[in-house]
């Protein structure tokens, strides 16, 4: 795994990954609130050697509730 990685939901790429789980979900969340993006999803980034590229797995996506003000796991 190199690292954890994720997009906002009108965005054209993947962050850098990043070390933990909770850097990228706080990057995420900051990324999306300043784009006015409700949604985002993240996942482990892996290297498909095969491939030559890189794809996400175990991607969990996060969308904005704003009755209850906080960020919520969507599907």
């Amino acid at each position: 795994m190199l690292g954890y990685s994720g997009y906002t939901e009108h965005s054209d790429y993947y962050i850098a990954p990043h070390d933990t789980w909770e850097s990228a979900f706080e990057f995420l969340k900051q990324l999306a609130y300043e784009s006015g993006d409700d949604e985002f999803c993240i996942g482990e980034m892996q290297d498909d050697l095969q491939d030559n590229g890189m794809f996400i797995k175990n991607v969990k996506w996060y969308r904005w509730n704003e009755d209850k003000g906080e960020w919520e796991h969507e599907r």
